[in-house]
């Protein structure tokens, strides 16, 4: 009786048995192939430089601002005296501290939606074809490209009410409305927003315009196929297909406008009786008018805090925007 062998298995090939770094990784070549070692170790020499240094640029301040939090330290001072929860429990127990919050949230909560709204109708219009378009598209930057300080100033001197533009053109239209703007607790948080919108509205435009060119026209043509009204093929396809970049200019404008320290110091400087006092303004006058480190790097902290549950949301409104177009 002849004894039997197993059927003889062709191994593997060789790149199939040997799994390296990047495929374990799942990086494979725009080919389906996969990436050689001399490849994978070029790409790690190009890549962790960078990455070690945004790492230690990330890292080091926030270390830093949190050590600072915890000591009770002048801006004059080489070392600090360690306090403890001490800096929490002073800025948590203050009423100015609850009331920049506040207003920081109604600046920023306000203005960001205004800048989406009237960016996104100015960058529908633009979108459509009409002479002179591009002429108004370069006239439609000039509030972004001016200077925050110096745009701050103009309206500031427009809305004097001694020698403001603004004044001269109510008192001698007979206009029924207040020259308050900055004087009043009722109109200084309304007229910092109209101004805050005017001036950053622009950034809106341009990443919506960006945004509506990228959308294939063959998805409107066959919503009109369909019988789709401009308003349908507005919500079933325009606006599907921005939400991506509407969510991620939303949040660079909620980060930039929440830390925004220049238009309301030099418009208003917290005022009247703190008004329109937000955390930058705060956190400013904590460091530099108080002289406390400590203080001033507790309250940087929890603002952070504040900026880091705005970024968690809107990474998931981003992921939802993402799914639905797959």
């Amino acid at each position: 009786m002849e004894e039997t062998h197993p059927a003889a298995i062709t191994p593997p090939p060789r790149a199939a048995r040997k799994r390296n770094l990047a495929s374990r990784l799942g990086i494979t070549l725009a080919g389906g192939g996969l990436v050689q070692r001399g490849d994978m170790v070029m790409m790690l020499l190009l890549f962790l430089p960078g990455f070690i240094i945004l790492l230690l640029l990330g890292t080091y301040p926030l270390i830093s601002v949190l050590s600072l939090a915890f000591q009770r330290r002048s801006l004059f001072d080489t070392t600090g005296t360690y306090i403890g929860l001490e800096n929490f429990q002073n800025i948590l127990s203050s009423p100015l501290f609850w009331e920049a919050l506040k207003n920081d949230l109604v600046y920023t909560l306000t203005t960001v939606p205004f800048q989406i709204v009237l960016g996104l109708a100015i960058a529908l219009l633009l979108h459509q074809r009409f002479p002179g378009r591009n002429i108004f598209r370069g006239f439609l930057l000039f509030s972004y490209v001016v200077p925050t300080a110096v745009a701050a100033i103009i309206w500031r001197f427009m809305l004097s009410d001694s020698v403001g533009i603004v004044y001269f053109g109510v008192r001698n239209l007979g206009l029924p409305i207040p020259n308050t703007w900055f004087a009043s607790t009722a109109t200084a948080m309304p007229t910092v927003i109209m101004i805050t919108v005017w001036k950053f509205f622009p950034f809106m435009v341009i990443n919506f315009l960006a945004g509506l060119q990228s959308i294939d026209e063959q998805l409107y043509e066959a919503a009109k196929v369909d019988g789709a009204s401009r308003w349908q093929a507005f919500r079933f396809v325009t606006l599907p297909m921005l939400m991506p970049v509407i969510a991620v200019v939303s949040l660079l404008r909620v980060v930039w406008t929440f830390n925004n320290w220049e238009v309301i110091a030099l418009l208003t400087d917290g005022g009247p009786l703190n008004s329109t006092q937000t955390l930058p303004l705060l956190i400013y006058d904590t460091m530099f008018r108080e002289f406390s480190i400590g203080r001033s790097a507790t309250l940087s902290f929890l603002a952070m805090i504040v900026l880091a549950g705005f970024m968690l949301g809107f990474m998931f409104l981003y992921r939802r925007a993402e799914e639905k177009l797959q």
